[in-house]
């Protein structure tokens, strides 16, 4: 049986006297898209903070097998942690191409940032530059790459985010709410592009999603949070049509 690519074991996060995480505990699979859902509040976006280090925590986060728990945030993307926000955390002015290539400062230095991505330093790499390239045709961006992104649409913006995060070369991405802002058939590009992801690389990705019909389609496995605690995990299938599931999720818009 192979390693998982992420194992969480009684990961907690503690603000003072509020327990945002209790002891949760999951796995990823390589080459798996995995969901984590859950109504707000529950603690999703904490979880995704306390595994890139954002925030402190207690537990074991391993990547690979290998222990990251310990790693400052800005250690983790060189091992191969990369993830995208809810709000977009783009630089307006920057084109297509280099906001991509950030990507690539992240997963190489050791405390980089974006003011570190320089034209200079960046349109020097031949490899950066022609591997940028080919993911912007595979995001369907290839006729964008020198506009800046501000010009953009909100989905082309949202896609140039997880550009940025392959660039790295990641063995886990974290997409926290991708279908946010996004139409119909805009969720459905997206869908199709998470899919065309899992085949065509060899990373694990997790996903927290509030649009249930995505989850449904690209998550094999699921597990869900309710007041900072798993109360189901397994099968997306099997998870989905839990009842306790379904009680957490009532009001909750998008869940059919």
């Amino acid at each position: 049986m192979s390693e998982p690519m992420l194992c969480v074991e009684n990961l907690s996060v503690k603000f003072g006297g509020l327990v945002a995480l209790d002891k949760v505990s999951f796995s990823v699979e390589p080459r798996q898209i995995h969901g984590v859902i859950g109504p707000n509040g529950a603690g999703k976006s904490t979880l995704f903070n306390a595994i890139s280090g954002l925030v402190p925590s207690s537990g074991d986060v391993r990547l690979a097998g290998e222990e990251i728990t310990a790693l400052p945030a800005h250690a983790r993307p060189r091992l191969g942690v990369m993830r995208t926000f809810q709000s977009l955390q783009l630089v307006d002015s920057m084109t297509v191409l280099e906001n991509i290539l950030v990507g690539r400062v992240w997963g190489n230095s050791r405390n980089a940032t974006a003011a570190d991505a320089s034209r200079k330093f960046l349109v020097g790499e031949k490899e950066s530059l022609e591997e940028a390239h080919e993911i912007a045709g595979l995001l369907g961006l290839g006729g964008l790459m020198y506009k800046t992104v501000d010009l953009l649409t909100f989905k082309e913006q949202r896609f140039v985010e997880i550009g940025r995060a392959l660039i790295s070369r990641p063995k886990l991405i974290m997409l926290d709410e991708p279908a946010a802002g996004l139409a119909g058939p805009e969720i459905d590009e997206l869908r199709d592009l998470l899919l065309q992801l899992q085949q065509r690389k060899g990373f694990a990705m997790l996903l927290v999603e509030h649009v249930m019909s995505l989850v449904k389609q690209v998550c094999r496995t699921v597990t869900v949070l309710e007041y900072g605690a798993v109360i189901a995990d397994g099968a997306a299938q099997e998870v989905l049509s839990d009842p306790r599931v379904i009680k957490a999720y009532l009001g909750e818009e998008g869940y059919a």
